[in-house]
């Protein structure tokens, strides 16, 4: 699968031990000084903090290390983190975790480098689309987790407290430079967090497949990857979740869910990202798109071309019909323990579900570059819908 990332543009991917210390090593060298962020142990227990202090300490550049982003960071959370940096000076940034970690780091950099206030900066390309943005630094990438995928992306998701929503910024400058992935890392991923994760990266891999309205001239190389990522997440995560030691299948893991960020990166997710994006707190995102995607990816069938593509996807879930290829889908992740009804969470109420189709039909953008693109008039009956039927798990 390796072979699969060299077209990726403007960023380098480095995979195993070995050939992710040359990558940092030769960053650091350049570097008198080496911010590391972190969350709480995990970067500690998986080993990739000490593999970072390691190669900073061979190559003389001091290491600074703040590690107390939490798995949903905040607006406050970014704002400390750009002090530090402001404070810091000259440096390299390194971001060791999951996805909170990486998508606070990119935001704090990013504020660090522009001195622009964080509101300015929430919505698509909002400091790139001047002309001309000028170059700015970019992080250096340790996913611990196999599934966000934003080692490879240009999304950071905050909580903003006030308003209990999260917000997204959207901004190509904030790919990271260096994907270091080390599949060692995620072996101390309890199970809980080995599925979550592994069923966010199919949802990515999956709803950017199935954006056939969204083929932008890397697209053909997107859906390549994102059926080689989806047939390894089937073959691999009931092997990691039987075995967390199993070293071939984290490897195969920690690859798709790579590629799921750069299918991501450049096809739009669709229907279940956006409906579950505020349910922070209330249940793991990878669960809420994965039970949220067969229902709108049967509304989706409403256009021809996704019923096209999803025949294209029965070789990985058999079928005969689009119909059926989603039925063995869902019997693939009812394999995995995951819930059929979102009711089966308490935190989700059908309030939560109405009030959800109500503003999520005022993200005209969102609804616009869904595979069956919502018209923006009928938005709350179509996905108060959807929501209902996941609701419910009919």
């Amino acid at each position: 699968m390796e072979k699969l990332f060299d077209a990726v543009p403007d960023q380098l991917f480095a995979f195993g031990r070995t050939r992710s210390a040359e990558v940092l090593a030769d960053a650091l060298s350049k570097a008198p000084k080496t911010v590391l962020f972190t969350g709480g142990r995990s970067a500690d227990v998986s080993g990739a903090a000490a593999f970072v202090e390691e190669i900073a300490a061979r190559c003389g550049s001091k290491l600074v290390r703040w590690g107390k982003i939490s798995p949903e960071p905040d607006i406050e959370t970014v704002l400390a983190m750009r002090d530090l940096l402001l404070e810091t000076g000259d440096c390299t940034v390194c971001a060791a975790g999951g996805g909170s970690v990486l998508d606070a780091a990119k935001a704090a950099l990013l504020l660090a480098e522009t001195g622009r206030d964080i509101g300015s900066l929430f919505g698509i390309d909002r400091f790139s689309s001047e002309a001309p943005a000028p170059a700015i630094r970019r992080i250096i990438a340790v996913p611990t987790t196999s599934g966000t995928g934003s080692e490879a992306t240009q999304y950071s998701n905050i909580v903003d407290r006030k308003g209990q929503v999260k917000r997204l910024i959207a901004e190509k400058a904030i790919v990271p430079q260096y994907a270091l992935i080390v599949p060692d890392f995620t072996m101390s991923m309890p199970c809980s967090v080995t599925l979550a994760t592994g069923c966010d990266a199919l949802a990515h891999l999956l709803e950017g497949f199935l954006n056939t309205g969204a083929d932008p001239g890397f697209g053909a190389d997107a859906n390549k990857r994102a059926l080689a990522g989806t047939k390894a997440i089937v073959e691999n995560l009931p092997r990691v979740l039987a075995d967390p030691r199993d070293g071939r299948a984290r490897r195969n893991m920690a690859l798709a869910a790579a590629l799921g960020g750069t299918v991501i990166r450049f096809k739009s997710t669709g229907l279940p990202h956006l409906c579950s994006f505020s349910w922070f707190g209330r249940i793991e995102h990878g669960m809420a798109v994965i039970m949220l995607l067969p229902h709108a990816w049967r509304y989706y069938l409403g256009n021809p071309a996704v019923a096209d593509r999803t025949m294209e996807l029965a070789p990985v879930f058999p079928g005969k019909t689009p119909e059926e290829v989603i039925d063995t889908f869902c019997r693939f992740t009812a394999s995995l323990g995951v819930k059929r009804r979102l009711a089966d969470y308490p935190l989700l109420t059908p309030e939560l579900m109405a009030q959800t189709a109500k503003s999520a039909g005022a993200n005209r953008m969102k609804l616009e570059l869904a595979p069956r693109p919502v018209p923006i008039e009928d938005s709350e009956r179509i996905l108060s819908q959807i929501l209902t039927q996941a609701y419910k798990g009919e």
